[in-house]
């Protein structure tokens, strides 16, 4: 009975360590790009994130592709360093899906009032009075390409993931005038036989 217990015990603490780098792995999420620096490298962008693949030609190849997007499964490693340094370097454990599917969020409408405010990386949100941020997508209205600027009308709005700026509650993409904003039509003019 010891030696089966013995031979049990042993096989679970050979086992352990790839229990724990199976917890390691997460999965990302993005599109890959080229840069001519150093000679040339491959990373993956991931919203505001970069990431620079280890993995082996086969896997390489399929991921090397400009624009292809990608899902991932990855693992962080160790001890490697890159000629490149552009991003985190991750080893590749599994090409989840190499197809860009059709995407179609949802958009509902909601009235948002608050300031017009500009991240550090260049985004126009605006703040609203529930504490909620909300980018404006581009093309921003010249209007409210000003810190401060007031803004308080009924809008089409996007979910936060797919916002390209970081902690997002939304994504503004068509605001819709109000009628005090409208630019005033030309009356029509009636026929007059005279």
């Amino acid at each position: 009975m010891k030696k089966y217990l013995f031979l049990i015990a042993t096989i679970f603490f050979l086992q352990l360590p790839r229990l724990s780098v199976a917890q390691n792995e997460y999965n990302i999420m993005g599109m890959m790009h080229h840069s001519d620096l150093e000679g040339g490298c491959w990373y993956l962008q991931v919203k505001q994130m970069k990431y620079e693949l280890t993995a082996s030609p086969a896997i390489l190849q399929t991921c090397y592709i400009e624009g292809r997007q990608l899902t991932l499964r990855v693992r962080p490693t160790r001890n490697i360093a890159s000629i490149c340094m552009l991003g985190r370097m991750v080893e590749v454990v599994e090409i989840l899906d190499s197809v860009m599917h059709p995407h179609n969020p949802p958009v509902f409408n909601k009235k948002i009032k608050g300031t017009v405010r500009k991240t550090n990386s260049g985004c126009w949100y605006v703040m609203a009075t529930d504490k909620k941020h909300y980018e404006l997508q581009a093309p921003v209205p010249k209007q409210f390409m000003r810190i401060g600027a007031k803004y308080n009308r009924m809008s089409k709005v996007e979910p936060g993931s797919e916002s390209q700026c970081e902690n997002m509650d939304g994504v503004i993409t068509i605001s819709m005038l109000e009628p005090d904003m409208m630019k005033k039509e030309a009356k029509e003019k009636k026929y007059d036989p005279r």
